[in-house]
């Protein structure tokens, strides 16, 4: 089974950025050592440093300058670079945790064509702060409202839902295929994406056994 990495990043106001340090330090390293340069991709804004880390691991940098107007051209752009059976999108603050890619790899491999999103926590394996990896969106209709949805590795419980959405997330070919990302000047694009793969008769799960580390900051002012 193939898997590829598709992951977008913003423009930088400091070479001291945060995140930027993350990227250049830490973030692309492992999934160019872990997955290997020939299945990752980066789209970015124009960026010398990047580009040349990107490809001097093997990798594919591709340049995009539009995130203000659509994030989820990004994401598109870089769809056009890949060609295994499954695709993971990332934003720039994923961190791959030793076995993410087993711990995925062994679940796609017997599970149908659709998304699947898989548990995002920090160092202590504590879940993200705004609990953006398992999500019920809101629906005043059916009385839900916009929260995380609870889930147990230890149990293995995954809480279900209709609303269920994901961000970051693995999407096989014949699902991004028929459904790209999409979005230009619209709202909440992760959402958008996960309902319009529902409407198509695709399923929308979880990966309860993967983790990545979610180091991202909203108040780094990107």
């Amino acid at each position: 089974m193939r898997i590829g990495i598709v992951q977008i990043t913003s423009e930088f106001n400091s070479n001291e950025h945060p995140r930027l340090k993350l990227l250049r330090d830490e973030i692309i390293p492992t999934f160019l050592n872990t997955v290997g340069g020939e299945k990752y991709t980066l789209v970015s804004p124009p960026n010398k440093e990047l580009q040349a880390l990107v490809e001097s691991g093997g990798g594919t940098f591709v340049e995009y300058t539009g995130w203000k107007k659509d994030k989820s051209r990004k994401f598109r752009e870089g769809m056009q670079t890949r060609s295994e059976q499954w695709v993971a999108f990332l934003d720039d603050d994923i961190l791959p945790d030793t076995d993410w890619l087993e711990r995925s790899s062994e679940f796609l491999s017997t599970t149908v064509p659709g998304q699947y999103g898989f548990r995002l926590t920090d160092a202590d394996d504590n879940r993200h702060e705004f609990g953006e990896d398992w999500m019920q969106f809101a629906s005043p209709r059916s009385g839900l409202r916009h929260r995380g949805l609870r889930y147990d590795i230890n149990s293995n419980y995954i809480e279900e839902s209709p609303t269920s959405y994901v961000a970051n997330s693995f999407v096989h070919k014949e699902v991004y295929s028929m459904v790209q990302p999409f979005g230009i000047f619209g709202k909440a694009p992760d959402v958008s994406w996960s309902f319009a793969i529902k409407e198509a008769g695709f399923p929308v799960g979880f990966i309860l056994q993967a983790r990545a580390y979610h180091l991202g900051d909203r108040k780094d002012n990107r």
